[in-house]
C-alpha cells in the first residue's frame, strides 16, 4: 500500500532551504503554515482560529522548479504530495518526537484575490470593480457566429 496523499494551500513560513542530498540530488525544504479565520460576532472583527504547521520536501526536478520559480517566505502555495510521519529523539530532553511531513509531487502559487469583495481588474490592472469593455473592443462583444473578432 502506498502512502496517503494530501493537498494543502498554505503560506511559506520561512526562507526555502535549497541543498543537495548526500547523493547530490537537489532538495528543497519548505516550512508551511495555514490558518483559518472566523468572525467574532461580538466585535465584528476577523480573528485567527486554528493553525496548521507542516514541513514539505521536494527532490530532483521538483526542487529545481521551486528554485527557478523563486518561491519565498510569505508566498501562498498549493502543495500536493505523499504524507509520512518522521520520528526522532529530542537531543536535549531525550523525549521521543514526531512530525508529519509531505514529500511534494506538485506545487504551485495559489491564485486568490487579496480581498473577497473585489470582483475584477480595474483599467490599470489592479483589483477593483469589473470594468466594461470599450465599445471598440472586439473581444468584449458577444458574437453569435463562430468567426474570430478580427
Amino acid at each position: 500500500m502506498s502512502l496517503p496523499t494530501m493537498s494543502v494551500t498554505a503560506r511559506i513560513a520561512a526562507d526555502v532551504e535549497m541543498r543537495p542530498t548526500q547523493s547530490g540530488t537537489p532538495m528543497a525544504k519548505l516550512r508551511l503554515v495555514a490558518n483559518s479565520r472566523r468572525l467574532n460576532k461580538q466585535t465584528e472583527q476577523w480573528e485567527d482560529a486554528d493553525t496548521w504547521w507542516g514541513t514539505a520536501t521536494a527532490f530532483g526536478r521538483t526542487a529545481e522548479a521551486i528554485a527557478d520559480a523563486g518561491l519565498a517566505k510569505g508566498d501562498l502555495v498549493t502543495v500536493t504530495g505523499r504524507i509520512k510521519t518522521r520520528d526522532w529523539e529530542d537531543k536535549t530532553t531525550g523525549a521521543k518526537r514526531s512530525a508529519d511531513e509531505v514529500t511534494i509531487d506538485t506545487i504551485g502559487r495559489a491564485l486568490t484575490p487579496q480581498r473577497q469583495q473585489q470582483s475584477g481588474y480595474a483599467a490599470n490592472g489592479s483589483f477593483g470593480q469589473p470594468r466594461q469593455a470599450p465599445a471598440d473592443d472586439p473581444w468584449g462583444q458577444r458574437r453569435t457566429d463562430d468567426a474570430p473578432p478580427f
